[in-house]
């Protein structure tokens, strides 16, 4: 078997988590205040920041608009890379899913300060290992598979 899907299957999920960020970022009202923060904090240099962040607001919000569709259109393009190199899509759908939960949680907490509780990652390992345990067992089916081929062409 070829893990050559793996890859392109673990950044399809990071750029579904990013997108996911971008898209938030776009409506956020935290953004605006991180906008004001930045402008704020270089306003000791006049020449530097317009006093007014209504066009600083709007340049990243469009800004992050067009990272979602980038994020997205990345996402899909290696997705489909990672199911045409896979044996099976359950393992890329598995991967990506697995690398865009934790992902998300990630940025979530360290962007928007999400709470990540211990219950939190204990539901994420159970989903995790039920996921792997699916795989696993396709896995071993799909290797029962060709044994089974192997031995009728042995005949």
């Amino acid at each position: 078997m070829s893990s050559s899907f793996f890859v392109p299957a673990v950044f399809s999920g990071i750029f579904a988590a990013l997108s996911s960020v971008f898209a938030k970022l776009f409506t956020d009202d935290r953004t605006a205040a991180y906008v004001s923060l930045v402008a704020h904090y270089y306003s000791q240099y006049d020449w530097l920041v317009p006093m007014d962040t209504t066009l600083p607001l709007y340049t990243v919000r469009v800004t992050c608009f067009l990272l979602v569709f980038a994020c997205n259109s990345l996402m899909w393009t290696l997705f489909t890379k990672a199911l045409n190199k896979a044996p099976s899509s359950l393992q890329v759908s598995i991967v990506n899913g697995a690398t865009n939960l934790s992902t998300s949680a990630i940025l979530g907490h360290l962007v928007f300060q999400e709470p990540l509780s211990l219950r939190w990652w204990i539901g994420a390992s159970f989903m995790l290992t039920g996921t792997i345990l699916i795989s696993k067992g396709q896995k071993k089916q799909q290797e029962q598979k060709e044994t089974a081929r192997d031995s009728k062409k042995d005949r």
